[in-house]
């Protein structure tokens, strides 16, 4: 035998309980970056002309607490053990479907975020600060594109590298600080937005629009709405259920919180609680600040502005990016402090997200290490940093190879892409573990050990119920995907892509399960029990 059968009786993983209800509610509302999808969520109106904002984010409030927040806490209170979906759906399912999933979102997509959104920071970010701080955007240009883009997405990608290496004590205080910062300049921007009427803002709009020689407010509307082949004077569902795929940034991504549930104190209580609370404020946040945003603009407006934004128009000469911190800057007269907060906050955000991929890649794959799906150097803690540092260093060099590739070639954008594929592969699947918890008979020990155990709606196990609605919403979110003409380009790729990483994650399982086995050790074991803390 050429390995211990450490597998059957496995050392503590070395991750230390050091995440509070307040750590674990902040990392969930990090993953929703309530500046970042703020601006993403209302930019959708270019490209998702008619949709109601009001409907969408109130369904979609509702299907993510009662479906994703209540199938997140649930299941990580019951298996509160770092990993995230690997671990629930490894013991409920299928041991070759929780690493399928966890391969798909905790290798492959977390390698796609940080190659979609550490360039962000230089392509939306940085031009967003300039103009709130009075400077013309063209003036940082070269942070844009090519080798300057290259030079911040590097410095970004590095930072949260070293955040993520300095231990979870340091992140959680970084944390602590960048995400009330994300706040504070979300407030901001709202109360600016909030007291400013729609005839004040076209008032202030066509006096600059005089200084800078650019469009007033009407021939704006007017030139962007003829651009965009016309406004609709009404909402459709088509539209509205499109929203909901932005949206559902701002909602949804709270189910990070797993990824560290063996990290976190009074797990069966927290991460239950903090589940909820980071959908609920963040869609709280975007009903204020966006449709105050949309009374301000107008029906018109809104989707003008998104345009402008989204895409540029001929006569648009403000020096500064057309997005809600922008023009919550131009209200202000360009005050630098404020311009400086609200711009700064999504710089905040949008980088916490790139340090998220790292953690969440390392405890994905340190999980696989415990059920010795992996090299042995995938549950390598270093005693100095309290982390799987070869771990964090194998995302250093694959996230650089990747956003050299988009800093070079930033056409190829596939962020919504993305998401459906975390959606079908992480939350689809989620959803089903969740229906059929409570009467898979390998993990009926760990069902009876749970404290939802009793918790039940008209007779029904509130897991099955609440993994249900989660599928549903699954269904419609990809269904509303598919059927919109303005992601077509990305469809059919992006289907293929899918297949090949699951091809990919499917092979993985069964290439480090033959390799146990050759050395004696019998993996579908350690599947009969969840991994130690």
């Amino acid at each position: 035998m050429k390995d211990n059968v450490e597998v059957f009786a496995r050392k503590a993983s070395g991750l230390t309980r050091e995440a509070s209800l307040l750590d674990a509610t902040y990392f969930g509302i990090m993953n929703n970056a309530i500046p970042v999808s703020l601006w993403l969520t209302l930019s959708g109106f270019a490209w998702l002309p008619g949709a109601n904002l009001t409907i969408a984010s109130l369904l979609t409030l509702v299907l993510t607490v009662l479906g994703f927040a209540f199938v997140w806490g649930i299941l990580g209170g019951s298996m509160p053990r770092s990993g995230g979906s690997y671990v629930y759906n490894s013991r409920i399912l299928h041991p070759v479907i929780g690493l399928g999933v966890s391969f798909c979102n905790g290798g492959f997509v977390m390698l796609s975020w940080i190659w979609v959104l550490a360039p962000w920071v230089g392509e939306v970010g940085i031009p967003i600060m300039a103009g709130c701080l009075g400077f013309d955007p063209s003036g940082v240009a070269w942070m844009t594109s090519g080798w300057g883009l290259y030079l911040i997405t590097t410095i970004i990608n590095v930072g949260a590298f070293l955040v993520v290496l300095a231990g979870m004590k340091f992140y959680f205080k970084i944390q602590k600080v960048f995400i009330t910062w994300s706040i504070i300049g979300a407030v901001i921007a709202g109360i600016i937005i909030s007291v400013t009427s729609h005839d004040k803002f076209v008032e202030l709009w066509n006096s600059y629009a005089t200084q800078y020689n650019s469009l007033d407010f009407t021939g704006a509307v007017t030139a962007a709405s003829e651009a965009m082949g016309g406004v609709p004077e009404s909402w459709n569902w088509t539209s509205t259920l499109g929203l909901m795929l932005p949206i559902s940034w701002i909602a949804v991504y709270g189910y990070i919180i797993t990824f560290i549930g063996g990290e976190v104190k009074s797990p069966r209580k927290s991460i239950f609680l903090a589940q909820v609370l980071n959908a609920v404020v963040c869609i709280a946040f975007l009903l204020w600040v966006g449709l105050a945003y949309k009374k301000m603009l107008g029906w018109e407006g809104i989707h003008a502005v998104a345009w402008i934004g989204e895409e540029g128009l001929e006569g648009y000469n403000f020096p500064f990016e057309a997005t809600y911190i922008g023009f919550a800057s131009m209200i202000v007269g360009f005050n630098k402090i404020l311009g400086f907060i609200m711009a700064g906050a999504f710089i905040v955000a949008d980088f916490l997200w790139v340090v998220l991929s790292y953690i969440a890649w390392s405890r994905a794959a340190f999980a696989w290490g415990m059920d010795r799906l992996g090299p042995r150097w995938f549950t390598d803690i270093s005693p100095r940093f309290n982390q799987p540092v070869k771990l964090l260093v194998t995302m250093l060099i694959a996230s650089q190879i990747a956003i050299t590739q988009y800093a070079f070639n930033p056409e190829v954008l596939g962020s919504i892409s993305v998401e459906v594929m975390q959606l079908v592969s992480v939350f689809g699947f989620t959803a089903v573990a969740a229906m059929i918890f409570p009467y898979v008979k390998k993990v009926r020990h760990i069902w009876e050990a749970s404290p939802y155990k009793d918790w039940k709606f008209l007779g029904i196990p509130t897991a099955t119920v609440t993994g249900f609605i989660a599928l549903s919403f699954v269904i419609l979110l990809v269904i509303s995907y598919y059927i919109n003409e303005a992601f077509a380009f990305m469809h059919t790729w992006w289907s293929l892509i899918y297949i090949l990483v699951w091809v990919i994650g499917i092979s993985w399982y069964y290439i480090w399960k033959g390799i146990r086995k050759r050395d004696g050790i019998d993996v579908t074991l350690a599947f009969k029990e969840i991994p130690p803390e």
